[in-house]
């Protein structure tokens, strides 16, 4: 942990920004690691204000990489108006067990909109299009990270149709699960550290299961609720984090 925050200190003095949010975003974040996962941090971040008042369009993503860490961060008026258009990324940040930077308190009615507020339609069609293209790609190239993240956009599409979108860990999707089991969370875990299987038809089981999931899924993903996201609200943060007044504010 004290590397992580030495890095995100680091990036902060670099870029001269300051770093609102940091969490975990990748399979540490699922519970799905293995001993040589890697780090996949997220942040939010806000620049000086001269950045948001220049002539000229500025950055508004900070990458750092290397063989250990993959870390990326979105300028505050990217991720704001990206919640407004209920961005899954966003979305799972805020879900993500594991935090680096607490919000700022002022930031977390973000976490409150993007959580309560999103739209099921948006998260529905990019978790079947995500274990689709997935499920896909697996019959071609046979590489289990595939089959794993078919898995998990099936588990996360499931959670979003019942209103339940409370997690991104795998255990606790599986427990509420009506599809998959914690024997199939079994086999994608000895796919992924390639252990020997000897159970092969459980595999064509499993991909089976997550195409027929899908197929039943897609008649009933138009009806879903769309977002509500309070577009006043996220404009209202954006300046609050600059320091300056909203435009109602000098209204007599």
């Amino acid at each position: 942990m004290n590397r992580i925050e030495d890095m995100l200190t680091n990036i902060e003095l670099i870029h001269n920004v300051k770093i609102l949010y940091a969490c975990e975003a990748g399979s540490r974040a699922y519970g799905f690691a293995t001993e040589g996962s890697d780090y996949d941090i997220r942040f939010i971040y806000v620049a000086p204000l001269k950045n948001y008042l220049s002539l000229w369009k500025k950055e508004d993503t900070i990458t750092q990489q290397d063989d250990m860490y993959d870390i990326q961060g979105w300028d505050i008026k990217k991720a704001l108006l990206l919640a407004r258009k209920s961005n899954p990324s966003l979305y799972e940040w805020m879900l993500s067990p594991i935090i680096y930077r607490e919000l700022d308190f002022a930031m977390l009615s973000l976490k409150d909109t993007v959580l309560k507020d999103y739209s099921s339609k948006v998260l529905a069609f990019h978790y079947a299009n995500m274990a689709k293209n997935n499920l896909h790609a697996w019959s071609k190239k046979n590489v289990a990270s595939h089959l794993v993240h078919a898995v998990r956009a099936s588990l996360m599409l499931e959670q979003v149709i019942h209103n339940k979108p409370v997690t991104i860990e795998f255990e606790e999707l599986i427990k509420k699960s009506n599809t998959f089991t914690q024997e199939d969370l079994g086999l994608l875990f000895c796919l992924k550290t390639r252990e020997e299987i000897t159970d092969k038809l459980h595999i064509s089981q499993l991909h089976a299961k997550v195409s027929n999931f899908i197929d039943a899924s897609e008649e009933s993903l138009v009806f879903l609720k769309e977002g509500t996201v309070n577009r006043n609200m996220l404009e209202e943060l954006f300046f609050q984090q600059l320091g300056i007044e909203g435009e109602g504010d000098h209204k007599s």
